[in-house]
């Protein structure tokens, strides 16, 4: 079983999260974050496991080692994350298919092994998914025939 220090770094590194990100939600400054990940500071008031547990996106009993699987949940993703999906939900069909067509083309950029990227373009060819197809393409040569300095 690991220590409470080992605990908070692991979660704190496994979210991403600096040891300066965890001092300013927590109130402290970023020594005192580091201290608490060194093991020097060894009587963690229980208020502050709460708030380290929210931060960490675990429950105080897996910081305190009473537990030993933290909860898999979707407040598992960062800030940066959670903006990006808000973002995604408000856009329309069209955004959210040029989003889609993005990042499936940097999927396959990046060549992860374990992801199959077919094409960018999705399975759907509905009437309204060639239709957002035939505009991504009118859009492209738009913005190519601008690009050379076309006025036809």
């Amino acid at each position: 079983m690991s220590s409470i220090n080992q605990r908070i770094k692991s979660r704190r590194l496994a979210l991403g999260l600096t040891l300066a990100e965890v001092a300013e939600r927590l109130g402290v400054k970023e020594a005192t974050t580091q201290r608490y990940e060194s093991g020097e500071i060894k009587n963690i008031k229980h208020e502050t496991i709460a708030a380290l547990a929210e931060i960490l996106k675990c429950s105080p009993a897996y910081i305190m080692g009473w537990e030993e699987i933290v909860q898999q949940n979707d407040s598992l993703i960062s800030e940066s994350e959670r903006s990006l999906l808000d973002k995604y939900r408000v856009l329309d069909e069209k955004g959210k298919h040029t989003v889609n067509t993005v990042l499936d083309m940097e999927y396959f950029r990046i060549e992860k092994p374990h992801l199959t990227v077919v094409a960018a373009h999705n399975d759907d060819m509905s009437d309204e998914q060639i239709g957002l197809m035939e505009q991504d393409l009118a859009d492209l040569k738009e913005h190519h025939r601008k690009k050379r300095g076309d006025n036809e």
